[in-house]
């Protein structure tokens, strides 16, 4: 069997807003889902975790412990730059990697050798790829190991990475607890009638008495506990552009309050660009207004560059002649290359 890497960014939601807005490192911040009572704290910075910031809250139980919390919304378009960035430092490793959405990618370490011919190439690897997420912004959490499952498993392990030896997956998942999912849930629960509640326990059932008592699902299931993984790597097809955008804490109506957070997401557009070796020859520009509109421009470039100043420097040229005409939510940049 193929070896595999899976990294994992831990709090992705929160990793891919301070990706967007570095500024805010260092500081008590949270990231809340849903809207109004419903919503709720998913994930906090160091700084609010040690003031007593816990998944769950609710905005006005964290201001209580935090008065000045700086506070964001989850946001759909840092997301979606973050893990293509992930998923393009991933390319640079490896052929063969999946996208597996949140902060999630695997990689196939085939012929690994050859880019990594010492003694231990798998440690250079993951320490490699970590160097490289961090300058990225999104720091990584590394599992390495013979199937999809136990790679997964091994990259919850803030002591990263782990790495799980070939053949032994088995031994390596054997202690941990059964994790329920309504796909499962009808099997988990004879199971647990049957006082087994962990993996290993799983494994040591007959074969043929989990396939004709438990089904497909609990097959499959024994399979997995057994450390065997017959779910193939899904390959990533990479989108031929690249995005990156951001909703804003405060609606902006002046020219130059936008430029200057524009620039920060060009200047990330220019590293992914030179990343791959590419340069935009058409920049999209699109532009949530206030209360529900939206403004959407297309500068084409004169010749392909991925020079932030000089991608800056056409849109404020285009919105100076094409006004949007009221306040700017929120905006997605997209670059599309030579």
């Amino acid at each position: 069997m193929p070896r595999l890497a899976c990294s994992r960014v831990p709090l992705f939601a929160l990793a891919a807003r301070l990706r967007s807005e570095p500024e805010l490192r260092g500081e008590a911040v949270a990231i809340f889902q849903g809207n109004g009572h419903a919503a709720r704290a998913i994930a906090a910075t160091r700084r609010a975790r040690r003031a007593g910031i816990r998944p769950g809250m609710t905005l006005s139980q964290a201001r209580a412990l935090v008065p000045k919390l700086t506070v964001r919304a989850r946001d759909g378009d840092c997301e979606r730059a973050a893990q293509d960035t992930l998923l393009e430092i991933a390319e640079s490793f490896s052929p063969r990697i999946e996208d597996a959405g949140d902060g999630v990618v695997y990689l196939e370490l085939d012929g690994l050798e050859r880019h990594f011919p010492g003694d231990h190439p798998e440690h250079d690897l993951a320490h490699a790829f970590t160097v490289s997420a961090d300058k990225a912004s999104l720091p990584t959490w590394i599992g390495i190991a013979s199937s999809k499952l136990a790679a997964r498993v091994a990259a919850d392990v803030p002591a990263s990475p782990t790495f799980v030896p070939a053949g032994q997956e088995a031994e390596f998942l054997a202690p941990l607890t059964l994790r329920r999912r309504s796909s499962q849930a009808e099997v988990l629960e004879t199971l647990h009638r049957w006082g087994i509640g962990s993996i290993g326990e799983v494994a040591r059932l007959p074969a043929n008495e989990v396939a004709s008592r438990l089904g497909e699902t609990g097959q499959k299931l024994h399979e997995r506990a057994r450390g065997m993984d017959p779910q193939p790597l899904v390959p990533y097809h990479p989108p031929p552009v690249f995005a990156e955008g951001m909703e804003l804490e405060w609606p902006l109506v002046a020219l130059e309050p936008f430029l200057f957070v524009a620039r920060a997401a060009l200047d990330r557009l220019a590293q992914r660009l030179a990343h791959r070796g590419l340069a935009c020859t058409r920049l999209e520009l699109s532009l949530r207004l206030e209360p529900d509109g939206y403004h959407q421009r297309v500068i084409q470039l004169p010749a392909p560059t991925r020079e932030t100043k000089t991608l800056l420097t056409l849109m404020r040229l285009d919105l100076e002649h094409h006004p949007p005409g009221a306040p700017v939510l929120g905006f997605t940049l997209t670059a599309h290359p030579d």
